[in-house]
Protein backbone atom coordinates (compact mmCIF):
# COMPACT_ATOMS: atom_id res chain seq x y z
CA UNK A 1 0.00 0.00 0.00
CA UNK A 2 1.19 3.53 -0.80
CA UNK A 3 2.75 5.48 2.06
CA UNK A 4 0.14 8.23 1.64
CA UNK A 5 -2.52 5.99 3.11
CA UNK A 6 -0.36 5.47 6.18
CA UNK A 7 -0.39 9.22 6.98
CA UNK A 8 -3.48 10.36 8.91
CA UNK A 9 -5.64 12.99 7.22
CA UNK A 10 -5.02 15.43 10.07
CA UNK A 11 -1.26 15.17 9.58
CA UNK A 12 0.06 18.33 7.84
CA UNK A 13 2.23 16.13 5.59
CA UNK A 14 -0.82 14.63 3.91
CA UNK A 15 -1.31 15.98 0.33
CA UNK A 16 -4.99 16.60 1.03
CA UNK A 17 -3.94 19.82 2.77
CA UNK A 18 -2.12 21.04 -0.34
CA UNK A 19 -5.13 20.11 -2.43
CA UNK A 20 -7.55 21.93 -0.14
CA UNK A 21 -5.35 25.03 0.07
CA UNK A 22 -4.88 25.27 -3.69
CA UNK A 23 -8.57 24.84 -4.52
CA UNK A 24 -9.62 27.32 -1.82
CA UNK A 25 -7.17 29.91 -3.14
CA UNK A 26 -8.35 29.45 -6.72
CA UNK A 27 -11.99 29.76 -5.71
CA UNK A 28 -11.28 32.86 -3.62
CA UNK A 29 -9.47 34.48 -6.56
CA UNK A 30 -12.34 33.77 -8.95
CA UNK A 31 -14.87 35.12 -6.43
CA UNK A 32 -12.81 38.29 -5.99
CA UNK A 33 -12.54 38.77 -9.75
CA UNK A 34 -16.31 38.33 -10.03
CA UNK A 35 -16.91 41.02 -7.38
CA UNK A 36 -14.47 43.41 -9.05
CA UNK A 37 -15.95 42.77 -12.48
CA UNK A 38 -19.39 43.60 -11.09
CA UNK A 39 -18.09 46.81 -9.49
CA UNK A 40 -16.26 47.90 -12.64
CA UNK A 41 -19.20 47.06 -14.92
CA UNK A 42 -21.72 48.95 -12.83
CA UNK A 43 -19.48 52.02 -12.60
CA UNK A 44 -18.68 51.99 -16.32
CA UNK A 45 -22.34 51.59 -17.33
CA UNK A 46 -23.36 54.42 -15.00
CA UNK A 47 -20.53 56.52 -16.43
CA UNK A 48 -21.82 56.00 -19.97
CA UNK A 49 -25.35 56.92 -18.90
CA UNK A 50 -24.21 60.14 -17.22
CA UNK A 51 -21.88 61.05 -20.10
CA UNK A 52 -24.65 60.68 -22.70
CA UNK A 53 -27.05 62.67 -20.52
CA UNK A 54 -24.54 65.52 -20.18
CA UNK A 55 -23.66 65.42 -23.89
CA UNK A 56 -27.31 65.57 -24.96
CA UNK A 57 -28.03 68.39 -22.52
CA UNK A 58 -25.11 70.36 -23.95
CA UNK A 59 -26.45 70.05 -27.49
CA UNK A 60 -24.39 67.16 -28.87
CA UNK A 61 -26.28 65.50 -31.73
CA UNK A 62 -26.11 61.86 -32.78
CA UNK A 63 -26.19 60.18 -29.37
CA UNK A 64 -29.19 58.36 -27.92
CA UNK A 65 -29.99 57.24 -24.39
CA UNK A 66 -28.19 53.98 -23.49
CA UNK A 67 -30.30 50.90 -22.84
CA UNK A 68 -29.65 48.24 -20.22
CA UNK A 69 -30.71 44.80 -21.36
CA UNK A 70 -30.91 41.56 -19.34
CA UNK A 71 -28.02 39.14 -19.64
CA UNK A 72 -29.19 35.51 -20.03
CA UNK A 73 -26.92 34.52 -17.14
CA UNK A 74 -29.06 36.60 -14.77
CA UNK A 75 -27.80 37.87 -11.43
CA UNK A 76 -26.06 41.23 -11.48
CA UNK A 77 -25.10 40.95 -15.14
CA UNK A 78 -26.64 43.31 -17.66
CA UNK A 79 -25.79 44.28 -21.24
CA UNK A 80 -25.43 47.93 -22.21
CA UNK A 81 -26.42 49.17 -25.66
CA UNK A 82 -24.91 52.52 -26.73
CA UNK A 83 -26.68 53.99 -29.80
CA UNK A 84 -24.56 56.41 -31.85
CA UNK A 85 -26.31 57.86 -34.91
CA UNK A 86 -27.58 54.83 -36.88
CA UNK A 87 -25.31 52.20 -35.29
CA UNK A 88 -24.58 51.05 -31.76
CA UNK A 89 -22.07 49.41 -29.47
CA UNK A 90 -23.04 46.54 -27.15
CA UNK A 91 -21.01 45.87 -23.98
CA UNK A 92 -21.19 42.40 -22.43
CA UNK A 93 -19.60 41.23 -19.15
CA UNK A 94 -18.53 37.65 -19.81
CA UNK A 95 -19.31 34.84 -17.40
CA UNK A 96 -16.47 33.42 -15.30
CA UNK A 97 -12.78 34.33 -15.22
CA UNK A 98 -10.62 34.41 -18.35
CA UNK A 99 -7.75 31.97 -18.22
CA UNK A 100 -4.21 33.31 -18.54
CA UNK A 101 -2.19 33.12 -21.74
CA UNK A 102 1.23 31.64 -20.99
CA UNK A 103 2.39 32.45 -24.55
CA UNK A 104 1.19 36.09 -24.60
CA UNK A 105 1.76 36.60 -28.32
CA UNK A 106 0.65 40.25 -28.12
CA UNK A 107 3.75 41.10 -26.03
CA UNK A 108 2.42 44.49 -24.95
CA UNK A 109 4.60 46.04 -22.23
CA UNK A 110 3.20 45.97 -18.69
CA UNK A 111 0.14 43.94 -19.73
CA UNK A 112 -0.73 41.02 -17.51
CA UNK A 113 -2.23 38.54 -19.94
CA UNK A 114 -0.69 35.74 -17.87
CA UNK A 115 -3.11 36.32 -14.98
CA UNK A 116 -6.72 35.34 -14.44
CA UNK A 117 -9.04 38.23 -15.19
CA UNK A 118 -12.63 39.27 -15.58
CA UNK A 119 -13.58 40.52 -19.02
CA UNK A 120 -16.00 42.90 -20.72
CA UNK A 121 -16.33 42.49 -24.48
CA UNK A 122 -17.46 45.27 -26.85
CA UNK A 123 -19.36 44.55 -30.08
CA UNK A 124 -20.66 46.69 -32.95
CA UNK A 125 -24.32 45.95 -33.65
CA UNK A 126 -26.24 42.86 -32.64
CA UNK A 127 -25.12 40.41 -35.32
CA UNK A 128 -24.90 37.10 -33.41
CA UNK A 129 -21.65 36.09 -35.10
CA UNK A 130 -20.07 39.54 -34.79
CA UNK A 131 -16.70 39.44 -33.03
CA UNK A 132 -15.56 41.67 -30.18
CA UNK A 133 -13.50 44.69 -31.19
CA UNK A 134 -12.48 45.82 -27.70
CA UNK A 135 -11.93 44.36 -24.24
CA UNK A 136 -11.61 45.48 -20.65
CA UNK A 137 -9.66 43.11 -18.41
CA UNK A 138 -10.25 43.27 -14.64
CA UNK A 139 -7.54 41.78 -12.41
CA UNK A 140 -7.73 40.43 -8.87
CA UNK A 141 -5.74 43.38 -7.43
CA UNK A 142 -8.56 45.76 -8.52
CA UNK A 143 -6.65 47.10 -11.53
CA UNK A 144 -7.87 47.07 -15.12
CA UNK A 145 -6.50 47.24 -18.64
CA UNK A 146 -8.24 47.97 -21.94
CA UNK A 147 -7.12 47.15 -25.45
CA UNK A 148 -8.29 46.81 -29.04
CA UNK A 149 -8.75 48.82 -32.27
CA UNK A 150 -5.82 51.12 -31.55
CA UNK A 151 -6.92 52.47 -28.16
CA UNK A 152 -5.04 50.40 -25.56
CA UNK A 153 -5.07 51.75 -22.04
CA UNK A 154 -2.40 50.77 -19.55
CA UNK A 155 -3.46 49.33 -16.21
CA UNK A 156 -5.32 51.67 -13.87
CA UNK A 157 -6.98 51.15 -10.48
CA UNK A 158 -10.76 50.91 -10.19
CA UNK A 159 -10.74 53.05 -7.05
CA UNK A 160 -9.00 56.00 -8.75
CA UNK A 161 -10.76 55.81 -12.13
CA UNK A 162 -12.99 58.70 -13.19
CA UNK A 163 -15.64 56.64 -14.96
CA UNK A 164 -17.49 59.66 -16.33
CA UNK A 165 -14.34 60.91 -18.04
CA UNK A 166 -13.48 57.40 -19.22
CA UNK A 167 -16.95 57.10 -20.76
CA UNK A 168 -16.51 60.41 -22.59
CA UNK A 169 -13.11 59.26 -23.88
CA UNK A 170 -14.58 56.02 -25.19
CA UNK A 171 -17.60 57.69 -26.79
CA UNK A 172 -15.35 60.19 -28.55
CA UNK A 173 -13.06 57.40 -29.71
CA UNK A 174 -15.99 55.31 -30.96
CA UNK A 175 -17.42 58.24 -32.93
CA UNK A 176 -14.03 59.25 -34.34
CA UNK A 177 -12.40 55.93 -35.13
CA UNK A 178 -15.00 53.22 -35.58
CA UNK A 179 -17.73 54.48 -37.89
CA UNK A 180 -15.59 55.26 -40.92
CA UNK A 181 -12.24 53.54 -40.46
CA UNK A 182 -12.45 50.54 -38.17
CA UNK A 183 -12.68 46.93 -39.30
CA UNK A 184 -13.31 43.98 -37.02
CA UNK A 185 -10.28 42.28 -35.50
CA UNK A 186 -10.45 38.76 -36.84
CA UNK A 187 -9.29 35.87 -34.71
CA UNK A 188 -6.55 33.61 -36.03
CA UNK A 189 -8.90 30.69 -36.00
CA UNK A 190 -12.54 31.83 -36.25
CA UNK A 191 -13.73 28.30 -35.59
CA UNK A 192 -12.02 28.23 -32.20
CA UNK A 193 -11.88 30.98 -29.64
CA UNK A 194 -13.59 33.84 -31.48
CA UNK A 195 -15.49 36.10 -29.07
CA UNK A 196 -18.86 36.17 -30.80
CA UNK A 197 -21.86 38.04 -29.43
CA UNK A 198 -24.11 34.98 -29.45
CA UNK A 199 -21.57 33.06 -27.35
CA UNK A 200 -20.89 35.98 -25.01
CA UNK A 201 -24.62 35.98 -24.20
CA UNK A 202 -24.70 32.22 -23.61
CA UNK A 203 -24.93 31.68 -19.81
CA UNK A 204 -23.29 28.28 -20.20
CA UNK A 205 -20.15 29.74 -21.77
CA UNK A 206 -17.28 30.96 -19.62
CA UNK A 207 -14.72 33.65 -20.35
CA UNK A 208 -12.00 31.08 -20.98
CA UNK A 209 -14.11 29.66 -23.84
CA UNK A 210 -13.18 32.58 -26.06
CA UNK A 211 -9.51 32.04 -26.63
CA UNK A 212 -6.50 33.35 -24.74
CA UNK A 213 -6.11 37.05 -24.16
CA UNK A 214 -3.07 38.47 -25.90
CA UNK A 215 -3.23 36.21 -28.95
CA UNK A 216 -4.09 38.96 -31.43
Amino acid sequence: MSDVWQIPLDDERHPIHTLRKELNEQRAQRERIERLLQEFTEKLFAGFERAVEVALASGVKGLHKPRRLPHPAGGWRQVLQLPIEDWFVIIVPLVGAARPNVRDEARLPDVRFRELSGRLAFFIGDEPTGEAFYDFLIFSDASWFAWGYGWPRMADAIATTDFDYLAFELLASFAKDIHATWRVRRSKNPAEGATQLQLALDPKKRAYTFGLLGEE
